[in-house]
């Protein structure tokens, strides 16, 4: 998938909302209504922007102010996502931070609610595993 095509999909997200759930729904909709190759390469290009996202840099203010944690980075780093292109490569090369408090861990289960919505299949079924490993201090090029 295309990079431009996913952060397109992520635009879809309602942000009206409170609820992950709604707020992600829209995604989740889309998703489904695509194939199961769709849905993989969706997550594939997912978990190759948050494995981009895991370096020592991005949390090293998070960890001189002693509130890392490796969940808590995963979950800061889909935040990341949510917030849109710009905003995702304005923490690549430094110009923002992220902040401890924004997470969004939902994200990481939209392309397995996807198919199991376009499948009618429990999410625990999902046949797919992504590219890249999205663990906190995976990206061993960007670790010491």
């Amino acid at each position: 998938m295309l990079k431009n095509s996913f952060w397109g999909i992520m635009k879809k997200a309602e942000w009206d909302y409170e609820d992950s759930h709604k707020i992600l729904e829209p995604i989740i909709e889309f998703l489904s209504m695509h194939s199961d190759k769709y849905i993989f390469s969706f997550h594939d290009t997912m978990s190759e922007l948050l494995y981009n996202l895991d370096r020592e840099e991005i949390a090293k203010p998070l960890i001189e102010k002693g509130i890392y944690n490796d969940d808590d980075f995963l979950y800061q780093r889909c935040y990341a996502l949510t917030t849109g292109n710009k905003f995702y490569h304005d923490i690549i090369h430094g110009i923002k931070r992220l902040d401890g408090d924004l997470q969004f861990k939902p994200l990481l289960n939209v392309p397995r609610q996807a198919w199991a919505k376009r499948n009618k299949q429990s999410m625990m079924k999902y046949p797919h595993t992504p590219k890249y490993e999205i663990k906190s201090k995976n990206n061993q090029k960007y670790w010491s």
